[in-house]
């Protein structure tokens, strides 16, 4: 079987174009070192739900040269790098109190939130979007599900900013001093805000999390802390970049935002949409625990895979305009923005909630934006989305 190569290098320089010939190739590609990555639809679903593949965040992180500190050992007993019994436990816990039924309770402060966010800047007819809006609001709603006090809230996107820089691979290593810091202080709040919502439960998520884990037994207070540092960074870092995403691709889009305006087309099918032609999350990482054969090719075990999102979300053979922005003709098959299987996305539902009402008041406040000069896009592996999205627009009356 013939197969492309991937390097790290080609999809800094050209993502989509390097994902395309690869499937054309075969449905996996070698990449750096003795990794390969995985980048047709069907494939990517299968193994992420195959439990012969299992987490490896640890792995990743020694490859980039950090093997101790808070971080590194936070991602250790992250559910993230768990697998099995284990991580079945830990979503028991969360399903118990993260559930849809809570997210919809929200939609009405997020809802104000946004508009809130919105006129702000809406009469100047420009904003830099990440640092105006798409910085702002993920950790307002996540903070409002938790119970984070107002005057806490502006700490807790510092921190989320600083340690969603231990997801990219260019940076991890040389800022994990600022890395380990953050998450330091976070672990340090979310601890004493648990051990404050045991004392005084409350109606909100870490009272839940708190009396949950406590019924059950067997967790410990670092877990705890843990779980809840856990939310508050995934929560805000990849729906930050999912709405910048989002602007910046709709951008180009003026006709879907006129409809999104207009009534013509509902919010829900464009943000699907969104998701699948440029999800936040570009790959996910597996290690082969036990030999995997597909399709004339054995995993070894020991073998690194990259799943690709990003490629599998591309694929022409299932998605009839793969390569466009097409609600309607693409809504053919499921998109795999948040994941697979065991390890698919807890918070998938506060992110379309939150996707979905931002996106209802933009198209309703402003015409659909043009990127100035200056926009500044992370690069496309690990968590992707822009850095800076210097927008302008004419507000609606």
């Amino acid at each position: 079987m013939t197969r492309s190569r991937i390097d790290i290098g080609d999809m800094v320089t050209d993502p989509f174009g390097a994902l395309r010939r690869a499937r054309q190739a075969s449905w996996i590609a070698d990449s750096d070192g003795s990794a390969v990555a995985v980048v047709r639809h069907q494939p990517v679903r299968e193994l992420l739900n195959d439990s012969r593949l299992q987490s490896s965040f640890t792995d990743f992180l020694q490859a980039m040269g950090v093997a101790s500190g808070p971080f590194y050992e936070w991602m250790a007993m992250s559910p993230l790098n768990r697998d099995g019994a284990d991580h079945q436990r830990w979503r028991a816990l969360m399903s118990r109190t993260f559930t849809p039924r809570s997210v919809e309770r929200l939609r009405p402060f997020l809802r104000q939130a946004a508009h809130e966010l919105i006129d702000a800047f809406a009469g100047r007819g420009r904003c830099e979007f990440m640092a105006e809006f798409a910085d702002a609001f993920p950790s307002l709603g996540l903070c409002e599900l938790i119970g984070v006090p107002h005057e806490d809230r502006q700490r807790f996107r510092g921190w989320a900013n600083t340690i969603g820089l231990g997801f990219n691979p260019l940076d991890v290593a040389s800022r994990i001093g600022e890395i380990d810091e953050a998450l330091s202080r976070l672990l340090d709040y979310t601890g004493a805000l648990a051990a404050a919502r045991r004392a005084g439960p409350r109606d909100d998520l870490v009272s839940r999390i708190a009396a949950a884990a406590d019924e059950e037994g067997g967790w410990s207070h670092s877990e705890v802390q843990g779980f809840i540092a856990g939310l508050v960074f995934a929560g805000h870092e990849t729906t930050k970049n999912q709405l910048g995403t989002m602007v910046g691709v709709l951008a180009e889009k003026p006709q879907l935002w006129a409809a999104l305006t207009d009534g013509t087309l509902a919010v829900e099918p464009v943000v699907e949409e969104v998701l699948r032609y440029r999800s936040a999350a570009t790959a996910v990482g597996r290690k082969v625990e036990q030999a995997v054969e597909r399709d004339g090719v054995r995993l070894e075990p020991g073998t690194h895979v990259f799943l690709s999102l990003w490629g599998a979300d591309h694929d022409e053979t299932v998605f009839p305009r793969a390569e466009e922005l097409a609600p309607v003709e693409n809504a053919v098959a499921p998109h795999i923005a948040f994941g697979h299987g065991p390890h698919h996305c807890i918070g998938a539902a506060l992110a379309r909630a939150e996707l979905q009402e931002s996106l209802a008041a933009l198209t309703a406040r402003i015409g659909c934006p043009v990127v100035e000069a200056g926009a500044v896009w992370k690069p496309p592996i690990g968590i992707n989305g822009p850095e800076r999205l210097p927008i302008s627009f004419t507000p609606h009356r």
